[in-house]
C-alpha cells in the first residue's frame, strides 16, 4: 500500500515536471525566434536540441545512474538544478542577445559562420536543461521500478503518459494562460518554480523511501523482475541493437510526422500561435494516450516485441490515413467559418473547432507512437536487460526524433514535399513494424502478418491515390476567406513547399497576379503596365517612392521582406540608390515572385538589386551594416514570429543600423487588427523614433516614415525622371499635392493615439500582439480609428497637426486612396450644390451624399419653416460631414463660405448661426469658429439635429485648442457629456480630444477633475 501511494506521488509529480517542460519547449521557441529570425527555424532548432539534449541525457543515466543507491533523491536533485536554470534564462538570454548583435555576428567573416554561431549558441543556451530533462525519465522510471520491480509495464507507461499529459497541458497552457499573463520571463520563471517544487516533492518522496524498512529492502535489490516471453529464441544483444534502432527509426517518423502536420494544418487553420500549441498539444496528446494504454494493459501483454510491431503498423497506416484527413481538413474549416459568429465566443469554438481537427488528424499515428517506446523498453527489462535499456532506448528515440526533424526540413521536403514525406515516414513505419513481426517476435502468427502487410499495401496505395491535395484548397486561404477552395478559373502558377512555409501564386480571370504563403495573401499585382492597379500596388509603390523623396540622399537602402519584388523594383526607379539589399528569409517567395513579370523586372534584372536568402536581425548584424533607408514590410501581425518585427527591441537594433540621417518606412496592415493592438506596435516604433509620420495608402494600409535626423526639404526631383515619371502616376502619386493627401498626421498626432489605446510599448517579451491578432483576424476587426480623425468631416488635424487639403486635379480619384474618395464625393457635392443639379458623373461609385444634398438643395429654396428646422439641420449636418474637412479654403467657395446654394434673407437665426458657424469652420478662422459653434449649441433639439450640435461641440472645441486653450475645450466636453452623449460617428473623435486636451492641462487643472 505504501509504495503504491508512493508511485501515485511519483506519477503526479512527473505530470507536473511534463508541465513545465513543455512551457520551456514553447518559450524557447518564441526566445530563439528573436535570434533566427522566423518561428518555423526557431521551432526546428528547439525540436532538434530538445530531442538532442534529451538523448543525450538519457544515455548519460543510462551509463551512470545504475551504481546510483537513492534515484528519487537523484531525480530530485535534477529537477532542482532545471528550475534555477529557468529561473535566471531570461536575464542570461538579454545579455546573449546583446552580446551577439553588438561583438559577435559583426566580427564573423561570412553568412555561413554566422549562422553556425547562431545555431550553436542558441542550442548551448538550452542543452543545460535539455540534457537535465533527458536524465529524468530513465532515472525516475527506474527509481519507481525499484518500488513496484515486479510492474515494469505499468511504471514505464504510466510515467510516460504523465509526463506526456502535462506536457499537453503545458503547451496549452503557455499560449493560452500564462504568456497573455505574464509574458515570457514571468512565464519561463513559472516552469522553473514547477520545476522546484517537483524536486522538493521528490525530496518527500525519497525520504517516505528511506525511512520505511520495506520500501529499503525492495529499492536496495535494484532489479527488476521479467515476465513473458518476449523474443524468445533471441539473444539479448541482438534483441537490444534490433530495439535500439526501432526506436531510432520510431523517433524519426513520430518528427516528421509532427512538422509534416503542422506545414499542412498551418494552410487550414492558419500559421498563428494558437494553432501551433493546438496541434503540439494534440501530437502529444495522443503520445500521453498511448502510454495510459500501455499502463493499463501491460499486465496481459505476453509478447511486448509483437504488440510494439503491430503498434508500428497502425502508427504507419494511421499516418496514411491523415493525409485523407488533411485534405479534408480544409472543408471542415470552411464549414466553421461560415458557420460561427465572428465574436469572443465564436473564436473560442473556432479553436475547440481546430483542437478537434487536429486531434483527428494526428491523434491515431501518435497514439500508436505512445505505445512503442514503453513496449520496447519492457520487452528488454523482461529479458533481463536492466534498467540502463530505459535510458538507453530513451536515448536512442529522441536521437532519432532530432535526425527526423533535420531529415524532414532539409532534405525531405525540398525532395519530395510535405505530403509524400507524411507517406514515406507511414511507409518506414509500416516495413518496421512487419520486419518485427517476421523477425523478432516469437509468435509471428503467420495470418496476422499477412493482414498487416495486406492492409500496407491496401492503404497506403489508396493514400497516394485518395490523398492527393487539391492545389486549390493550399491556396484559398480558408481561415480567411471561409472557402474550401478556389475558383476553377483561377490557375495555380507556382506552388512549392519550402523550408519555412508554403509558396504559391496563382492568376485570377481579371488578370490580377496573387501571391500567397500558407495560403495568406502577401501581394497582388497586375504582372504588366497596360493592366489596372490594385490596393497592394499602392502600398508598395509608396514604400519605395516615400524615401526616395524624403531623404536627402538615399544610397543605401535595405528592404526587409521581398513580397512582390515592386518596393525593389520602385526604388530601383531612381537612379539615385546605388544598392538595394532586400532580406528574405523563404527563397521559394522570390521564385514565385517571378510571375509578376515585367511589373518588378528591375528587383530582378537591376545590377544594384541584392537579394539576402536571411534573417534580417542576422544580415544587419553581420559586419555592422548600416543603411540610409530601412523598408521593413513584413507580413501580417498575426501571422507566428512576425508580430517580433515590431517591438521596441526591433526598431532599437533597426536604429542602430540607420546612418545619422537614416530613415526607417514600416508598413502596417490595418485589416486584421484593432487599435488597441496597432497601438501597442505604434508605441513602439514611436518609442525608438520620436520623429514619425503617418501615411495611409489605401482602404487599410498604413506607413509609418520615422526619421533619425532633422527633417530635410523634400526632394520630389527624384520621382520625376526616368521610368518612375510613368509609374507613379498610374497608382495616384504624380504630385507632392498626392502625397499630403495621403498624410494623417505626425509626432502628436501617433503620440495621443497611442494615450486614446492605453497601450504600452510592444516587446519582444511580452507577445502580446502575436497572441491577441488572430482573435482580430478571425473577428475581422480593423484598425481605422485614425482614419476617422480625416472622415468625420471635421477639420481636426488641421488644428492639432496643421494637415492642410491640397487642390488637385479630378483626374486623380479614380485610384484606391480612401481620402482622395472622400474628396471626390466633397467636390460631386460642391458642384451639385453650385449648380443647383446632380453632379451625377463626379460621384462615380459612391453617391451616397447624393440625396442629401438634393434635400438640402429643396428645403433651401426658401426661408426654413420652423417645422423643418430639424431636418434641415439633419442634411446640412450630413452635407458638413462630407465636405467640411475634405474642400480647401479655395474649394469652399459657395458652398459653405458665403454659400450660393440659399439665401440668408427671411431665414430664421437658426439657420443663421449655423452657417455662420460653418463658415468659420470653412474659413479655417479658429477666433469665429469656438463663438459660433457654442451660439448653436445653445438651440434646442426641436430645433438643431443633435448630430449637428455635435459636430458644433467638436468645433467649438478645435477652437479653444487652436488659441492653446485646452481648458476651455475640456469644460466643453464636460458641459455636453450628458446632454450629447458621443455618437458612433464622432464618439472616438471625442475621446481623442479629451484625451489630447488631458495631456495638455496642468498638473492643477488635471487635479480639479
Amino acid at each position: 500500500m505504501r509504495n503504491a501511494a508512493l508511485g501515485r506521488a511519483l506519477i503526479g509529480l512527473f505530470i507536473v515536471s511534463g508541465f513545465a517542460g513543455l512551457i520551456y519547449q514553447s518559450i524557447w521557441s518564441h526566445y530563439l525566434g528573436l535570434v533566427l529570425g522566423h518561428a518555423a527555424y526557431a521551432q526546428t532548432l528547439v525540436l532538434g536540441i530538445f530531442m538532442g539534449g534529451m538523448a543525450l541525457g538519457a544515455w548519460l543515466a543510462s551509463r551512470r545512474s545504475t551504481g546510483w543507491r537513492n534515484l528519487i533523491l537523484a531525480y530530485g536533485v535534477i529537477e532542482l538544478i532545471i528550475g534555477f536554470i529557468g529561473l535566471v534564462f531570461h536575464p542570461l538570454f538579454v545579455a546573449y542577445v546583446d552580446f551577439s548583435q553588438q561583438t559577435a555576428l559583426p566580427s564573423m567573416p561570412s553568412p555561413a559562420a554566422a549562422h553556425a554561431y547562431q545555431w550553436l549558441s542558441g542550442a548551448f543556451l538550452m542543452v543545460p536543461q535539455c540534457v537535465l530533462l533527458g536524465m529524468t525519465f530513465p532515472i525516475l522510471s527506474a527509481g519507481y521500478l525499484r518500488l513496484a520491480p515486479n510492474s515494469a509495464g505499468e511504471v514505464l507507461g504510466g510515467l510516460y503518459f504523465s509526463n506526456s499529459l502535462g506536457a499537453a497541458l503545458g503547451a496549452l497552457a503557455t499560449a493560452f494562460l500564462l504568456l497573455p499573463a505574464l509574458g515570457m520571463p514571468g512565464t519561463m520563471m513559472t516552469a522553473g518554480l514547477l520545476n522546484v517544487l517537483v524536486g522538493l516533492g521528490a525530496w518527500a518522496v525519497w525520504k517516505s523511501v528511506d525511512t520505511d524498512p520495506v520500501v529499503q529492502a525492495s529499492t536496495d535489490s535494484g532489479r527488476v523482475a521479467g515476465v513473458g516471453e518476449d523474443a524468445k529464441g533471441v539473444d539479448i544483444g541482438r534483441l537490444a541493437r534490433v530495439v535500439l534502432v526501432a526506436s531510432f527509426i520510431t523517433g524519426a517518423t513520430s518528427f516528421i510526422y509532427e512538422i509534416g502536420w503542422v506545414r499542412l494544418l498551418n494552410q487550414a487553420l492558419g500559421t498563428t500561435i494558437h494553432s501551433f500549441e493546438l496541434m503540439l498539444a494534440a501530437f502529444i496528446l495522443g503520445l500521453a494516450f498511448g502510454g495510459l494504454w500501455v499502463r493499463r494493459n501491460a499486465a496481459r501483454i505476453v509478447d511486448a516485441i509483437r504488440y510494439a510491431a503491430y503498434a508500428q503498423v497502425f502508427m504507419g497506416l494511421a499516418a496514411f490515413v491523415s493525409v485523407v484527413v488533411l485534405g479534408r481538413s480544409f472543408h471542415w474549416v470552411g464549414w466553421m467559418m461560415q458557420s460561427l459568429s465572428r465574436t469572443d465566443n465564436g473564436y473560442t469554438l473556432f479553436s475547440a473547432g481546430s483542437a478537434v481537427i487536429s486531434l483527428l488528424v494526428m491523434f491515431p499515428a501518435a497514439f500508436f507512437a505512445g505505445m512503442t517506446l514503453p513496449l520496447f523498453t519492457l520487452a528488454l527489462l523482461r529479458r533481463g536487460g536492466g534498467e540502463k535499456q530505459i535510458g538507453r532506448v530513451y536515448a536512442t528515440n529522441t536521437l532519432g526524433a532530432i535526425i527526423g526533424v533535420l531529415l524532414m526540413v532539409h532534405v525531405l521536403i525540398p525532395l519530395m514535399g510535405v505530403r509524400l514525406s507524411i507517406i514515406f515516414a507511414g511507409v518506414a513505419d509500416a516495413l518496421l513494424g512487419l520486419y518485427l513481426l517476421y523477425a523478432i517476435s516469437p509468435n509471428p502468427r503467420s495470418l496476422g502478418l499477412a493482414l498487416a502487410g495486406i492492409a500496407t499495401l491496401v492503404v497506403g496505395g489508396g493514400t497516394l491515390v485518395w490523398g492527393q491535395h487539391d492545389p486549390r484548397a493550399l491556396v484559398a486561404g480558408v481561415f480567411r476567406t471561409a472557402r474550401a477552395t478556389v475558383s476553377d478559373q483561377v490557375k495555380i502558377l507556382y506552388l512549392h513547399d519550402g523550408k519555412t512555409a508554403t509558396v504559391s501564386s496563382s492568376v485570377g480571370p481579371d488578370g490580377i497576379v496573387n501571391i500567397a504563403t500558407n495560403g495568406k495573401p502577401d501581394a497582388s499585382l497586375i504582372p504588366d503596365m497596360a493592366g489596372s492597379t490594385t490596393a497592394d500596388e499602392v502600398t508598395m509603390i509608396m514604400a519605395g517612392a516615400l524615401p526616395l523623396v524624403m531623404h536627402p540622399k538615399p544610397e543605401e537602402i535595405a528592404v526587409i521582406g521581398w513580397g512582390s519584388g515592386l518596393t525593389t523594383h520602385t526604388l530601383l526607379g531612381s537612379s539615385i540608390p546605388k544598392e538595394v539589399h532586400t532580406i528574405e528569409i523563404e527563397q521559394s517567395m522570390h521564385d514565385a515572385a517571378r510571375n509578376f513579370g515585367t511589373r518588378v523586372a528591375r528587383a530582378y534584372d537591376d545590377p544594384r538589386s541584392k537579394l539576402h536568402i536571411d534573417d534580417a536581425r542576422t544580415y544587419f548584424s553581420m559586419g555592422n551594416k548600416k543603411f540610409d533607408v530601412i523598408v521593413s514590410e513584413p507580413s501580417n501581425p498575426w501571422v507566428s514570429g512576425v508580430a517580433s518585427l515590431f517591438t521596441v527591441e526591433f526598431y532599437e537594433f533597426l536604429r542602430r543600423h540607420l546612418k545619422q540621417d537614416g530613415m526607417l518606412v514600416q508598413w502596417v496592415q490595418a485589416y486584421e487588427l484593432n487599435d488597441q493592438l496597432l497601438g501597442t506596435m505604434i508605441a513602439a516604433l514611436i518609442q525608438v523614433f520620436p520623429d514619425s509620420d503617418l501615411y495611409v495608402t489605401n482602404a487599410g494600409d498604413f506607413l509609418i516614415l520615422a526619421r533619425t535626423g532633422e527633417r530635410s526639404a523634400p526632394n520630389w526631383a527624384a520621382l520625376m525622371s526616368g521610368p518612375l515619371m510613368q509609374e507613379l502616376p498610374r497608382v495616384g502619386l504624380r504630385s507632392p499635392q498626392e502625397f499630403a493627401m495621403r498624410r494623417i498626421g505626425g509626432p502628436d498626432v501617433l503620440a495621443n493615439f497611442v494615450r486614446v489605446t492605453g497601450a504600452g510599448p510592444h516587446s519582444d517579451f511580452f507577445p502580446v500582439v502575436s497572441l491577441n491578432a488572430p482573435k482580430s483576424r478571425f473577428k475581422q476587426e480593423s484598425a481605422l480609428a485614425l482614419l476617422d480623425l480625416v472622415d468625420s468631416g471635421m477639420p481636426i488635424l488641421d488644428v492639432l497637426d496643421g494637415r492642410q487639403e491640397v487642390l488637385a486635379d479630378r483626374s486623380q480619384y479614380d485610384v484606391h486612396s480612401r481620402f482622395a474618395k472622400s474628396k471626390r464625393a466633397a467636390l460631386a457635392v460642391r458642384e451639385t450644390l453650385l449648380h443647383g443639379k446632380p453632379a451625377t458623373a463626379l460621384f462615380g461609385d459612391d453617391p451616397s451624399l447624393l440625396p442629401q444634398a438634393m434635400a438640402l438643395l429643396q428645403q433651401s429654396s426658401r426661408p426654413v419653416p420652423e417645422e423643418d428646422l430639424l431636418l434641415w439641420t439633419r442634411l446640412a449636418s450630413s452635407i458638413a460631414e462630407g465636405t467640411l474637412a475634405q474642400l480647401p479654403v479655395e474649394e469652399q467657395a459657395g458652398v459653405w463660405v458665403s454659400p450660393a446654394w440659399i439665401s440668408r434673407e427671411g431665414q430664421p437665426p437658426v439657420v443663421l448661426d449655423v452657417l455662420d458657424a460653418l463658415d468659420a469652420g470653412a474659413r479655417r478662422d479658429w477666433s469665429h469658429m469656438l463663438p459660433t459653434a457654442t451660439k448653436v449649441l445653445s438651440y434646442s433639439d426641436e430645433q438643431v439635429s443633435p448630430f449637428l450640435k455635435e459636430q458644433m461641440l467638436v468645433l467649438a472645441q478645435l477652437g479653444a485648442l487652436a488659441h492653446g486653450d485646452a481648458a476651455r475645450a475640456a469644460t466643453l466636453s464636460k458641459e455636453y457629456a450628458e446632454s450629447l452623449p458621443p455618437s458612433p460617428r464622432l464618439g472616438y473623435v471625442r475621446r481623442y480630444l479629451d484625451t489630447w486636451q488631458q495631456a495638455r492641462a496642468t498638473p492643477a487643472q488635471r487635479s480639479t477633475r
